[in-house]
């Protein structure tokens, strides 16, 4: 049985949507202007608990906010993604289920005596067609009329990625780069793309959380799509590259190595070496350029295809050469 973040798009969920800011992004954004005038978004927190049975993790993550109203009453955003390529007919009723133990727990700790506290449940599909099931309990049965005021029912809000034009993904940038990745993750084209979407994170003015959100995008692209090659990845860091000082790019590169190791994950491990040595080739370049003015491309040939024990040689040489025919002398 896998666990709770085996899956790499629920790891992706968990890791971005913890970010409180993000959450409110996504509910400013993508809750129903009604709803949203009702809630104070700046109270909101991330709690610790999940309701999600074990047995379906491979089909659902989720996440409890805690919040409170304009008018101070205490309430809940429930928050699920169906992460699974097919859509599953029974997500209303996973999610009453789910409405109910988040009702028992308030009740059990106090909360609610005069009334339980609501709760806005929100279903974040990432699937490969539209979302068939619509958005209330209700649909699940064929009811007689006089049967359905004796039936439970309530409306989710859903949010369908198959369904959102590229065009129509609002928010601060981190919430547009992750909703258009989640969308696109399974897509042939995602490489052809994957440059101008990544170009967007150049708009981050502060590069420690453009280096948090790097380590969480680059893990989730390198084991949640085979419809991207290391080059491919590569390519698209060069998008954002040059806002980031060597130092933070390696920091990242061997925090990401030593966690590829921990956990066993060898397309992991490769791509941060990769990442490594293409930090060493940029810094040779660097290191050159300023010793010897521009590189004829034959010498920026022979660095792009150089092992690392031969650019650790020439970096050394760097610093006595007196002609740049030294550096690369046989």
């Amino acid at each position: 049985m896998p666990s709770e973040l085996s899956n790499p798009h629920d790891r992706f969920f968990k890791e971005i949507w913890s970010r409180e800011a993000i959450g409110q992004d996504f509910l400013r954004h993508y809750l129903p202007q009604e709803i949203v005038d009702l809630l104070d978004l700046d109270s909101l927190e991330l709690t610790k608990d999940s309701f999600v049975d074990r047995r379906l993790r491979q089909h659902y993550s989720d996440l409890l906010y805690r919040l409170k109203f304009k008018d101070g009453r205490p309430g809940f955003v429930y928050f699920l993604l169906e992460h699974k390529r097919a859509p599953k007919r029974s997500t209303a009723l996973q999610l009453l289920r789910y409405m109910v133990q988040i009702w028992e727990k308030a009740l059990a700790q106090g909360i609610g005596k005069e009334g339980l506290p609501p709760i806005m449940p929100v279903v974040l599909y990432q699937g490969d067609t539209p979302w068939p099931y619509g958005e209330t309990f209700q649909q699940l049965f064929h009811l007689p009329a006089p049967l359905a005021p004796y039936t439970p029912d309530f409306r989710y809000a859903l949010c369908d990625l198959t369904g959102l034009a590229d065009t129509d993904i609002r928010g601060a940038v981190l919430l547009r780069v992750t909703l258009w990745i989640m969308k696109h993750i399974a897509d042939a084209q995602l490489a052809e793309r994957l440059p101008e979407v990544i170009r967007l994170l150049r708009e981050l003015s502060e590069k420690q959380t453009l280096l948090d959100y790097l380590e969480t995008l680059l893990r989730y692209l390198a084991t949640a799509t085979d419809k991207l090659s290391e080059r491919d990845i590569g390519q698209a860091l060069n998008e954002v590259l040059p806002m980031l000082e060597e130092k933070f790019m390696a920091t990242l590169a061997e925090k990401w190595l030593e966690q590829g190791r921990q956990e066993g994950r060898a397309e992991i491990t490769t791509l941060a070496k990769k990442w490594l040595e293409a930090g060493e080739r940029r810094l040779l370049l660097r290191q050159l350029e300023l010793r010897f003015g521009s590189l004829p491309e034959v010498y920026r040939e022979r660095i792009a295809t150089a092992d690392p024990d031969m650019l650790l040689l020439w970096g050394e040489r760097v610093l006595l050469a007196h002609q740049l025919e030294e550096v690369f002398a046989p």
